[in-house]
């Protein structure tokens, strides 16, 4: 019985600690502009396919990125969501390919007001990817 117990108290905090990195997460990510301070593909850093893009998150969910001096503007979404066992901070872009990149459910490492670091293992070879925001 004090097994069931214990089990069922784990649960119930590891749940509480997700909601509240999901709502660290929401709050920080929608305050000012941030970069791509780390994008590793498969080990390949790519981090300057991303020089001077400046992305805006807003609570709406949409994503809006200014690639440098460019006056184009790019748009996407984001969300955060509980998975099983982590938090899922999730990008979606459909153009251009450099952002399609992005677009994936990527697991959080560790987050805070400044900083968001993310990892994606492939479910098909085992391949890692990084992405790391820093805010501007």
């Amino acid at each position: 019985m004090k097994i069931i117990g214990l089990t069922l108290v784990t649960l119930v905090f590891a749940a509480s600690c997700k909601k509240q990195t999901i709502n660290k997460i929401e709050n920080s990510i929608v305050e000012g502009e941030w970069k791509v301070s780390l994008y590793e593909d498969d080990g390949n850093n790519e981090t300057s396919d991303y020089t001077d893009y400046r992305f805006k998150f807003n609570t709406d969910g949409s994503v809006t990125v200014q690639p440098g001096m460019l006056t184009v503007t790019y748009a996407g979404t984001w969300k955060t969501e509980k998975d099983s066992d982590h938090v899922d901070f999730i990008l979606n872009f459909a153009t251009p390919a450099n952002l399609e990149d992005l677009s994936d459910d990527w697991e959080v490492l560790s987050e805070s007001k400044t900083k968001l670091e993310l990892e994606d293992v492939s479910g098909g070879d085992g391949s890692i990817d990084k992405l790391t925001f820093e805010k501007i």
